[in-house]
């Protein structure tokens, strides 16, 4: 689960935008629209069933000023850096605008990490695959092969998902339109008679209807997170 962090003062438009943007990928978000009710404990629902809940493994944190001069955003802050220093999270960086020159030292970690920054929800796609991207990675870490080609020399060639993988590494490396059917029709084939991962799902679908048609990809990382998707349904096959 993904852990929103922020100042209340930059939910809107920013936040509360991306919470929806992000579930295009079947990313499960916990929001605090979405968790808490009127009438509820904020610290306990926050904290304890929010930023130290076990079922979080990730967080995107936006800073700002607003943020800097918060109240409970600073807990939870507070509470996912100790949680990250005990390798329990990942935490993903966002600056709201340009990240500042300097920073107090207590939101070192802001810095210490990669971290993108936003300006407006064009830029929710980019931040959204880097995200993603790092998720899937860390669902392959120790697969035992870590690309298609490998994959290629001991599945069945006979099969569809053979034929299907063989032609994706024989298309033209601009060909973005034709690689990413191709990777979609072989997921489709690997997944067919079994459960599929959500998220790796609803990513696979996001990103075929987005550019199945279009020969321009933004990030040039949806190949490389569809490849490892496929390689992830083939290994679990």
């Amino acid at each position: 689960m993904l852990f929103l962090c922020f100042s209340v003062k930059d939910r809107d438009p920013l936040i509360n935008d991306f919470n929806q943007y992000i579930a295009n990928f079947g990313i499960e978000t916990w929001y605090d629209r979405k968790n808490i009710y009127i009438g509820d404990k904020r610290h306990w629902q926050n904290i304890e069933q929010g930023a130290e809940n076990t079922q979080v493994d990730s967080a995107v944190i936006f800073y700002s000023d607003n943020f800097a001069n918060g109240n409970i955003c600073l807990e939870e802050f507070e509470s996912l850096k100790r949680r990250y220093e005990k390798g329990e999270i990942q935490i993903f960086p966002v600056f709201l605008g340009k990240a500042p020159q300097k920073i107090d030292k207590k939101f070192k970690l802001c810095t210490d990490l990669v971290y993108k920054e936003i300006y407006t929800k064009d830029d929710y796609f980019a931040l959204a695959m880097h995200i993603v991207s790092k998720m899937v990675f860390d669902r392959l870490k120790n697969a035992k092969y870590s690309n298609l080609r490998d994959l290629l020399h001991v599945i069945d060639k006979n099969s569809l998902e053979y034929s299907l993988l063989s032609r994706y590494e024989a298309i033209d490396k601009g060909n973005y339109a034709m690689r990413i059917a191709y990777l979609y029709s072989a997921y489709k084939a690997l997944t067919y008679t079994k459960e599929t991962d959500y998220m790796f799902s609803k990513t696979m679908d996001f990103l075929f209807f987005k550019y199945a048609h279009d020969n321009i990809i933004d990030e040039k990382r949806e190949l490389s997170v569809m490849e490892n998707i496929a390689l992830f349904a083939a290994l679990t096959a």
